[in-house]
């Protein structure tokens, strides 16, 4: 298992949707933050093989079901 970080800026325009989506998270147990103002940061342990994207993907549609469109890379 190993670790990594999966980080992507969020739309100035979506940064009140980001904050409730990490509250959200983080009361989970999701190790989730919005970094300096803009940047949404998971901190992960991945199994071998396993897809970040898919596993962040998974726990943000359960909270957040437009973050896709308040994302860029």
């Amino acid at each position: 298992m190993a670790r990594q970080e999966w980080r992507r800026k969020v739309l100035p325009s979506c940064l009140g949707q980001a904050q409730e989506a990490v509250a959200q998270l983080r009361s989970r147990g999701i190790r989730a933050a919005l970094e300096s103002g803009t940047w949404l940061v998971f901190d992960l342990w991945v199994n071998e093989g396993a897809e970040p994207d898919a596993m962040v993907a998974k726990a943000l549609d359960r909270v957040w079901p437009a973050w896709r469109e308040c994302i860029t890379e």
